[in-house]
């Protein structure tokens, strides 16, 4: 049966509903956290028009942002990480992530990213398609620089900057199929990005709070059932290893008691002893 998908009109707290009280949602995800994920993963692919798509937001001491002043000839710059590899994030909501080195070289070579504020279209600053907007792949991460335009949105960002009111960036991007590899070490999940299929946008926000993760939603429900799965496994061993052990000691009373009994006997009718 498929997973419920918003219909024509509903709005989010009434498709949450239904999604939630669904049967088969509620015979796949038992534990009512990771069906609510999995129904606002639901919402978000229908709605973002782009299925799949992940947020995620640096923290502003990883970002190193800052505008490079222009001269007459040349418009101010802004450059920053859009992302550090090999740095474990945050608790994005039951897992952690890492990025590894030579992950975005696919997608830097066939998207054609744009530089946005807040991720808005309508505040756009840059494009790699018309050259405003470089994106470098070095050893500490993705950096990115554009050119900002001569616009307003251009000198309101350049100043909000300048006064450190806008202090993280944040990248939105697609995992490519096979190109994230998920561990769980004791209950600590992570996730590593090995590639990137397609790199949307980069660019400067105002809140650097938690990102969007609700596309790994289903990974993360399938690695908490089959922990519980091995908890079960290993609660059903220990039973059979006890149940076992009890046997033997059944077992061993039992020859015990009849060797008592044939001692007793051997006593009376002079029949050497067992010993």
């Amino acid at each position: 049966m498929p997973l419920p998908t918003p219909k024509s009109g509903e709005e989010h707290d009434d498709f949450m509903s239904r999604c939630m009280a669904d049967d088969v949602m509620n015979k796949e995800y038992e534990d009512e956290d990771q069906r609510y994920a999995v129904c606002q993963s639901q919402w978000d692919k229908e709605r973002n028009g782009t299925p799949n798509v992940e947020r995620r937001v640096m923290s502003p001491e990883d970002v190193e942002l800052r505008i490079v002043p222009g001269t007459d000839d040349s418009p101010h710059m802004l450059t920053g990480y859009a992302a550090r590899f090999n740095k474990d994030s945050l608790d994005l909501g039951g897992f952690i992530e890492r990025i590894q080195p030579g992950a975005f070289t696919t997608a830097i070579k066939d998207s054609d990213v744009r530089g946005l504020v807040n991720h808005d279209p309508n505040l756009l600053l840059g494009r790699t398609g018309s050259g405003t907007l470089r994106l470098i792949e070095n050893k500490r991460g993705l950096k990115y620089e554009i050119d900002l335009p001569n616009t307003q949105t251009g000198k309101d960002v350049a100043e909000s900057i300048r006064r450190c009111d806008i202090s993280g960036c944040s990248f939105a991007f697609v995992v490519a199929p096979g190109g994230e590899v998920w561990s769980d070490d004791e209950g600590q999940v992570t996730r590593v990005l090995t590639k990137i299929n397609k790199l949307l946008d980069v660019g400067p926000v105002t809140y650097p709070a938690y990102p969007d993760t609700n596309v790994a939603a289903r990974m993360l429900a399938e690695l908490a059932e089959e922990r519980e799965a091995k908890v079960n496994t290993s609660k059903d061993d220990d039973i059979e290893k006890e149940e076992d052990a009890l046997t033997e000691i059944k077992k061993k009373r039992r020859r015990e008691r009849r060797k008592a009994r044939f001692n007793r006997l051997s006593w009376r009718t002079g029949v050497p002893e067992i010993t």
